[in-house]
């Protein structure tokens, strides 16, 4: 018996023993292991050879507070998948949830143009600039608590390629662009590009990145499946409240803000992110969506027709908006627009002679559109890159006169003769032309039709579908017809510009524009890495494609957003994002609790609130520096 209990203590002693040998070995394996990473990180990244920016300057306000709820309508209808990939994914609300939940690996600081860390805090160019590094904070982490790292990266770009995911123009985008990236360390990523181009530097800088360890569950047609309506954990400020939401009619989205998010106190992120929660509800109907706006059911209404801001939206209409608890706001940022107006076929006789288009140019009334259509709420383009620095200021705005138009068709030919209605040449043919339009140009473009006629020249619509105008607008199946393009802050004129394009079809150089002096300034443009040192060589290019008047410039708003609001908000008096948009009061505004009360009181006695201004002007330190 005593034997037996001896070889029992026996026993366990030499468990105990070999338990605690095993644990050493585990924590010497995993310390060795550390050691390892941080050697191999360490041959890898040498800081001096590195790119990084510590001169960051907060756009968000330092006196920001924390709290509350901000509602705001996501949409019409509640979206039909969360993906930002695939099959009904193309809606703002889904790159939204996106961009609040994920984040890449760097951001762009566009007042000063330059590249600021995000999830990476340096990077490194090649000298041939077609390999790209990267090294990603070791402090960042996705929301259930796991670093981000290289694996990250590789399995997120893996799932963009893989065309299982029913979204063949992202497949082909990023697989056309890149190698697949390499792990050269835990935190280290390298990219190479099969292209040499700034722009693809700034695709592997900016995609988002998500977690491998989900990802590698699923194949891209797994992905359509499993995150139809849900998310992985991604590395942002906030992530989808699942219990708290409600999907379908009448259902709403809710994020609510993590508290452990990694980089909520680096400089870049003062004064950011400040709601606890953000709801998107979705409303159908136009005028419900007013109603409950006005019912205060939600706090900010984005709103773009000019119609209803100046004629419905006002102190005589609303109470609300008169006693100043709802507030009218105009933000003037930098919101990229691209080039639209009347355009001319230059392979087609007349338009092929700058004067003819020039003259074109003084006819077109833009001022009396504004008026009559759209209550003086638009400005006229006079570039083809508004909203950004490389626009050239020194482009001059073409106001409507006959008299310089009279006079230009006449050095280019065409005189109406005493007695006659019509502007003839030589051969006694009169001017005449065809307006390609869809169904909705008439309403826009008989002004410009009666002001042509006016003059002594005949213009007829070419009435197609909306469809079939775009069709045949990119085929070059037309004379002269109106066409717009989306821009951004990074323009990348060659497409709308460049010779080698002007004899092609189904290309965005619809007017065949070719000229020697900008092909060469695209090359250089395309060439330059440095986006101060784009500045000087777009302004020439935006000049000379100007000049050729290939558009006759249409009109644009001249402020990101308009938006009706709640007045218990607390906002930035400068230096938000460029996009001043619907988005910049989630991430840059604040619930201001006296406001809140004084709101709340105001209501409660039937008393007015003092009127905000309406013109928010957030770009003026970018206008003095460009």
């Amino acid at each position: 018996m005593y034997n037996n209990y001896r070889i029992l203590i026996f026993s366990i002693l030499t468990i105990f023993v070999f338990l605690d040998i095993s644990i050493a070995q585990i924590k010497m394996k995993k310390k060795k292991r550390k050691q390892n990473i941080e050697v191999i990180e360490n041959k890898v990244f040498n800081e001096k050879d590195w790119n990084t920016n510590t001169n960051i300057i907060p756009s968000g306000d330092p006196k920001a507070k924390k709290g509350g709820m901000i509602t705001m309508l996501g949409g019409e209808e509640y979206p039909t998948t969360f993906r930002s990939i695939g099959k009904g994914s193309r809606n703002q609300i889904n790159s939204l949830l996106d961009a609040i939940q994920y984040e890449t690996l760097l951001s762009f600081d566009y007042e000063r143009l330059e590249w600021s860390p995000n999830l990476a805090t340096h990077w490194k160019i090649s000298p041939d600039s077609m390999t790209y590094w990267f090294k990603i904070n070791e402090n960042a982490k996705f929301a259930d608590g796991q670093s981000v790292t290289s694996d990250d990266v590789i399995a997120t770009f893996k799932l963009l390629i893989d065309k299982g995911h029913d979204d063949p123009n992202v497949a082909s985008y990023y697989n056309d662009l890149f190698e697949i990236p390499v792990a050269e360390s835990k935190y280290i990523v390298r990219i190479t590009a099969k292209k040499k181009d700034w722009r693809t530097f700034r695709s592997a800088a900016q995609f988002t990145v998500m977690p491998a360890r989900y990802l590698s569950k699923v194949d891209g047609a797994g992905y359509l499946e499993k995150y139809d309506f849900s998310f992985m954990p991604g590395s942002g400020p906030y992530e989808f409240d699942r219990d708290n939401s409600k999907k379908g009619n009448e259902g709403y989205i809710i994020m609510k803000r993590r508290d452990d998010w990694w980089a909520k106190n680096n400089p870049a992120n003062i004064g950011l992110y400040n709601f606890d929660q953000i709801k998107f509800i979705f409303i159908e109907d136009e005028n419900q969506q007013v109603i409950s706006f006005f019912n205060d059911d939600y706090d900010i209404y984005p709103w773009s027709r000019a119609q209803w801001w100046v004629e419905r939206f006002n102190d005589e209409k609303y109470e609300q908006i008169a006693n100043g608890w709802v507030q009218k706001i105009k933000v003037f940022n930098f919101l990229p627009k691209g080039p639209s107006g009347i355009v001319f076929n230059t392979k087609k006789e007349p338009f092929d002679n700058v004067k003819i288009r020039k003259a074109f140019t003084y006819m077109f009334d833009v001022d009396k559109l504004n008026k009559r259509l759209f209550f003086n709420e638009y400005v006229r383009l006079n570039t083809y890159f508004y909203g950004t620095p490389y626009a050239n200021p020194r482009n001059p705005i073409i106001s409507f006169s006959p008299d310089e138009a009279l006079k230009l068709f006449s050095e280019a030919g065409w005189t109406r003769k005493q007695g006659e209605k019509w502007l003839t040449n030589d051969n006694g043919d009169i001017f005449e032309f065809e307006f390609l339009t869809d169904p909705s140009g008439p309403r826009i473009y008989t002004t410009f039709q009666e002001d042509l006629k006016n003059i002594g020249i005949k213009m007829n619509f070419k009435q197609v579908d909306g469809s079939a105008k775009f069709s045949k607008t990119m085929k070059k199946e037309y004379e002269v017809t109106a066409q717009g393009w989306t821009g951004g802050f990074f323009p990348s004129p060659e497409g709308l510009m460049h010779s080698k394009y002007a004899d092609e079809v189904e290309v965005t150089n619809i007017t065949s524009m070719a000229y020697p002096e900008l092909d060469l300034l695209l090359g250089q443009y395309n060439a330059e890495w440095d986006a101060k040192k784009r500045i000087p060589i777009a302004h020439q290019i935006d000049s000379i494609a100007f000049h050729s008047f290939h558009y006759a410039m249409g009109w644009t708003s001249p402020y990101g957003a308009r938006m009706l609001y709640w007045n218990k908000f607390g906002m930035p008096e400068s230096g938000v994002t460029y996009i001043g948009d619907w988005r910049t009061p989630l991430s840059h505004w604040w619930i201001e609790p006296l406001k809140e009360s004084k709101l709340i009181n105001a209501q409660l006695d039937n008393s007015a609130l003092p009127k905000e201004k309406e013109n928010i002007d957030f770009w003026n330190r970018m206008k003095k520096q460009y």
